[in-house]
């Protein structure tokens, strides 16, 4: 069952100065389904619009990012809602219950100048009423913790008294303790050392067998995505270039940039030098015409400079958006 889908999805950050108009591209015409109880990844180098992406199905789009296209549909209690039609105040009652955000850098999600215990009872209080404090929000919370392999002495410390991966931990924890059907993680493992990383890595996945819920998650590390999502999805340029499960993505790679992220990755006892796609990612305010990889892209051809590839399956549930995974376009260009 799908949870949660976009239809020709377009993002953009809007400026206007002395009548002048400028439009950067973060998210450009994307459509993915995303399916209930699994982890998907979104993997591309910064730049690319998956941070807008996930503010954007979040409902977290203000000014100057603006939703210009598209849909972005939740599934709710067997019925698909639009929420780009949805008022705030409708939106403000699905937010954290169906869908939570863990959004970069963990302090920011952390009142510094209170205790942790204070922010979790912030956060729930202003979501549901509660009669009895001891039963509906003080056992709950720490039976949360403690299935989270969270330590309790954390809710009497200040945000500032905790390592990096103790608050990574903490917001999560805190983003999750609501149980939503779709949890958002942008870049959770950035700023860790190995250690806390892997930590964080865990603990997603503890939450997702437990909770049964879906995860989005977002990091350009690829080894995360190896190790924690079942399907992923790359991004350039502010559009999906392939989709898939993420086994067969490493295994069989269809785009050239998704080929050159993989192609980087370091293994153990491999000495030979890695190459990365050279150059870097394209403004998104100035977009080339045609394929946005195409200036960076070895194998560019005269249709991938006119042309943009539209994302299409080449096998089952394998999508790529590029000329080369379609003959019949190849065909045509060479003739």
């Amino acid at each position: 069952m799908e949870v949660l889908k976009t239809e020709k999805l377009k993002s953009y950050y809007i400026f206007e100065m002395q009548e002048e108009k400028k439009e950067v591209k973060a998210v450009n015409d994307v459509s993915i389904k995303i399916q209930e109880d699994e982890i998907y990844g979104i993997a591309g180098e910064s730049g690319c619009g998956k941070s807008t992406f996930l503010k954007t199905i979040c409902g977290l789009a203000e000014p100057p990012l603006r939703i210009v296209d598209g849909k972005i549909y939740y599934e709710v209690e067997g019925k698909e809602i639009d929420i780009t039609k949805m008022s705030q105040e409708e939106y403000r009652k699905l937010r954290w219950q169906f869908i939570s955000y863990i959004p970069q850098g963990s302090m920011s999600a952390l009142n510094p100048i209170i205790r942790i215990k204070e922010s979790f009872k912030d956060f729930v209080t202003s979501h549901k009423k509660i009669k009895d404090e001891e039963k509906e929000f003080e056992e709950p919370l720490k039976k949360h913790l403690t299935a989270l392999g969270l330590p309790l002495r954390v809710l009497k410390s200040y945000p500032h008294q905790l390592s990096g991966g103790m608050r990574q931990r903490t917001t999560i924890a805190l983003a999750t303790i609501l149980n939503p059907r779709i949890i958002v993680a942008d870049e959770p493992t950035t700023a860790l050392d190995v250690v806390a990383q892997r930590a964080v890595i865990q603990l997603l996945k503890d939450i997702q067998k437990m909770q049964k819920n879906t995860i989005i998650l977002v990091t350009h590390d690829m080894a995360v995505h190896a190790n924690i999502t079942d399907r992923m999805g790359i991004m350039y340029a502010g559009m999906f270039v392939e989709e898939g499960k993420t086994d067969e993505i490493f295994e069989n790679p269809l785009h050239p940039y998704t080929k050159f992220l993989i192609g980087s990755l370091p293994k153990m006892g491999d000495k030979s030098y890695k190459v990365s796609a050279p150059g870097s990612p394209p403004s998104l305010a100035n977009l080339p015409q045609g394929c946005p990889f195409h200036p960076r892209c070895p194998y560019a051809m005269e249709i991938c400079k006119k042309e943009r590839p539209q994302l299409v399956e080449i096998s089952d549930g394998h999508k790529s958006a590029c000329f080369l995974n379609s003959k019949e376009r190849v065909e045509d260009a060479r003739k």
